[in-house]
């Protein structure tokens, strides 16, 4: 026969597992909660780096190609190539020698120019805190005259040098 106390006692561990079930559910989810929060605050943090990359390198490259939009400036040192605008539209003279150095982010990097459009220049950027970007300077499109005169910069900021599943790109593009 079962007594009162016997029926007591199931439903004492009975309360016990679905208190334990109950409090353990909200400790796991509060738990997934902080760790994804961890992961937003750690990619926020990556994409500034990616992003002050990407600005410095843009800033690299205006810097070099500042005496190239003056059509008064020396034309001894451009080396993304320049255009004169003493015709309309404006005519586009190529980096002589193609590939050029200049000095970015304390390091000096060599300006490449695309084989089949000498008016597209690459160069990639390393900095110290092992972020990097890559930017291309597009030097009007040779095919429209609203374009010709015109200069596109194209930066692409990482906030590493090595490809992988934490690597953050961010983009910026500027015309002069």
């Amino acid at each position: 026969m079962i007594n009162k106390a016997d029926k007591q006692i199931g439903f004492a561990i009975l309360y016990a597992v679905l208190m334990v079930s109950i409090v353990l559910t909200i400790s796991l989810t509060l738990l997934d909660i902080s760790y994804k929060q961890l992961i937003l605050s750690s990619i926020n943090e990556e994409s500034k780096i990616a992003y002050y990359a990407a600005t410095s390198a843009i800033n690299c490259a205006l810097f070099w190609d500042g005496p190239a939009r003056s059509p008064d400036a020396d034309t001894s040192y451009k080396p993304f190539g320049y255009f004169t605008y003493d015709t309309i539209p404006p005519v586009f003279t190529p980096a002589t020698p193609p590939n050029k150095s200049i000095s970015c982010a304390g390091n000096s990097v060599l300006v490449s120019q695309d084989s089949g459009n000498d008016r597209i220049s690459t160069f990639p950027v390393n900095f110290d805190d092992g972020s990097a970007a890559f930017v291309k300077v597009i030097k009007g499109d040779g095919t429209n005259d609203a374009d010709e005169g015109r200069t596109l910069f194209r930066v692409d900021g990482y906030n590493t040098t090595v490809a992988g599943p934490r690597q953050v790109q961010r983009s910026i593009d500027t015309t002069l």
